[in-house]
Formats: C-alpha cells, sequence, structure tokens
C-alpha cells in the first residue's frame, strides 16, 4: 500500500497549509520588524503559491496520467524562479539555510515526479514497484522538510555542514 492511499489530497493540503503558515509567519515578523528576512517571504510564499496553483488545476482536472509531469513542471518553475529571484534580489546577501532546503527538496520532488512521469505515462506502467514506493514516501518526506526548514531556518538536518566539509576537502 502506498501512503497515498490512505492520506491522499489531506496530505497535500497538509503541505499548503503549512508553506501559508511560513509565509504567514515571515510576513508578521518582517511587518512586526521582529526578523526582516525576505528570502524566507519570498521562498515561503512562491512555495505556497506554487503548490496552491498546482492542486488547484489538479483538483479541478479530473485525475489524468500526465498528473506527474504536471508536478514536476510546477516544482521545475518553482525552483528556477526561486534560483533566479535569491540571485538576482539578494546576490550579496548568504543564502538562507531554510532556502538551501527548499531548492534542494524541489530538485529531488522534480526528478521524482518525472521519473514517475515516464513510468505511469510514457511506459504506461500501472503496476506497482519499487519507484512507486521510494516516490510515495520521498516525496511527502520532502514536502515536510521543506516546510519545516522555511519555518525554523536552522541546517537541522547538516546539509549545509557537509556542503562546507565536502568544500573544504576538494579546497
Amino acid at each position: 500500500m502506498l501512503i497515498y492511499d490512505f492520506f491522499g489530497m489531506s496530505i497535500g493540503a497538509l503541505v499548503i497549509w503549512g508553506f501559508l503558515m511560513a509565509t504567514l509567519l515571515h510576513l508578521f515578523f518582517y511587518i512586526l520588524k521582529v526578523q526582516k528576512n525576505l528570502q524566507l517571504l519570498l521562498a515561503s510564499t512562491l512555495l505556497f503559491i506554487s503548490y496552491f496553483v498546482s492542486d488547484f488545476i489538479i483538483v479541478s482536472d479530473s485525475y489524468n496520467t500526465a498528473i506527474h509531469g504536471i508536478f514536476a513542471l510546477f516544482d521545475l518553475f518553482t525552483l528556477l524562479a526561486l534560483f533566479l529571484a535569491t540571485y538576482t534580489f539578494f546576490k550579496d546577501e548568504k543564502l538562507e539555510v531554510g532556502v538551501l532546503y527548499t531548492m534542494i527538496g524541489l530538485a529531488i520532488n522534480t526528478v521524482m515526479f518525472f521519473f514517475m512521469y515516464i513510468d505511469t505515462y510514457i511506459y504506461e506502467n500501472v503496476t506497482r514497484w519499487l519507484l512507486w514506493y521510494l516516490y510515495s514516501y520521498l516525496v511527502i518526506s520532502v514536502d515536510f522538510i521543506m516546510v519545516t526548514s522555511l519555518l525554523v531556518n536552522k541546517d537541522w538536518l547538516g546539509i549545509k555542514w557537509a556542503i562546507s566539509k565536502v568544500r573544504a576537502r576538494v579546497a
């Protein structure tokens, strides 16, 4: 059984709600001058809008086999928009950890959606196999990691630390 078989669209709604809460949190922080972090506000807003619009399009359209391709395109465009906005508006600032986690998460999700699109739409596979289970758990986990990272903005998985260690060894 895939996790989507049990929870389906409610997990997607929870992720969208998480991105909305991250957006509102950073908006309130900005308005109240607690923390003026526009990178996190921009990232959480972009992700909320992307996930909300893609979910709305999928729900309004009946389920079709190209759903994974649509999600892959949305995540790819969101990743590109986030990358361009970050390096256009914040090129003189240090990249925030929450934004880094979000970029990595969007890249992972894009690859997984693309593989599922190829498997279900191009190859017309309907038999569940390892990729389907990996997709099911990985995409949900990455979505929750992105929400958490935007909320706390800490290197809680040690990704930035690992990148710095690899760079130190290479240099």
